[in-house]
């Protein structure tokens, strides 16, 4: 897809997902739908806050979905920096996925994940949204934290579709089939925005304590 400019000042953004919740355990797709930390996501982001005190930080800027606020707020209580939150970098709509695992998917519908995965980015699941508009809106997130927080150092705490869409854009790549993965789970990903994504470095500390 094309690459357009955007508008707004330098920033640098540190990314990582939200820590582990009852329903990553079990392997469910959550979507929009609030989940809590669990034990073990609770413990995760208790370990993730020692290991990013070494950043420096300025700020945080998280999703409003609870798992992620959860998420921000244990690492707030180490590294000592506020919290934005923005409604743009909510998790994926995942329609009617959410809430059932890939397995069970392919066994009672099969071929739907396939169909979906060849769409690349216009990859949208029954009633959900597509990468399309989670890139738009997180893209909108992104530039609003520019334009307020100009020359800052923020660590978004999100979700895996939000930070897959803005990587795989600065990386100008489809979501094709036939592109490797580039990202590992539970890793912290830096980029540069200044009025368009650039990739410092993926995966550059790896926050370990993770299934």
């Amino acid at each position: 897809m094309g690459y357009e400019k955007l508008k707004g000042n330098m920033i640098k953004l540190g990314l990582i997902r939200h820590a582990m919740t009852q329903w990553n355990f079990e392997k469910k797709i959550q979507g929009r739908e609030d989940i809590e930390l669990n034990l073990e996501g609770q413990n995760q982001a208790k370990a993730w806050a020692d290991i990013l005190r070494s950043e420096k930080f300025d700020l945080i800027l998280c999703s409003t979905m609870i798992r992620a606020k959860e998420t921000a707020q244990i690492i707030q209580d180490k590294i000592n920096v506020d919290i934005e939150y923005d409604i743009n970098l909510r998790e994926q709509d995942f329609g009617q996925w959410e809430g059932r695992t890939i397995k069970d998917i392919r066994k009672l519908n099969p071929g739907q994940i396939e169909t979906q995965e060849s769409r690349g980015w216009e990859f949208c699941p029954p009633n959900g949204e597509s990468r399309t508009v989670v890139l738009k809106r997180v893209l909108k997130a992104v530039e609003t934290a520019a334009k307020r927080d100009e020359d800052r150092y923020i660590l978004m705490v999100s979700h895996s579709s939000v930070i897959k869409t803005l990587v795989y854009k600065a990386l100008n790549r489809n979501f094709t089939l036939d592109e490797t993965a580039v990202l590992k789970d539970y890793h912290l990903h830096s980029l540069h925005f200044d009025k368009s994504l650039e990739i410092e470095k993926l995966n550059s500390i790896n926050l370990g304590n993770c299934r």
